[in-house]
């Protein structure tokens, strides 16, 4: 039977929520203020960034700044698990 080695110092997965409901309070009403109140120019699409690196950041962190592997190139050179695998297409 194969055993894994564990490092017993290893920091725990940090399972909590984090800050992002926080973050999509002010998101939202920084919209609806701005929406409300202005028409849109640059500070407009300021917002939009700050809301694109919100949804970026959030993503990276939900997902562990992991790729989903469907998403990954696999080389059958390297031995990769793609469809390509076998093939000798690289």
């Amino acid at each position: 039977m194969n055993q894994i080695d564990h490092d017993p110092n290893e920091p725990k997965i940090d399972r909590t929520k984090g800050p992002w409901l926080m973050m999509w309070i002010i998101i939202a009403v920084a919209w609806a203020g701005y929406i409300y109140s202005f028409a849109f120019n640059w500070p407009s699409i300021a917002l939009g960034l700050m809301t694109g690196a919100g949804v970026a950041m959030w993503a990276c962190d939900v997902t562990g700044n992991k790729v989903p592997d469907s998403w990954k190139s696999h080389s059958s050179s390297t031995g990769g698990t793609g469809p390509d695998k076998g093939r000798g297409n690289s």
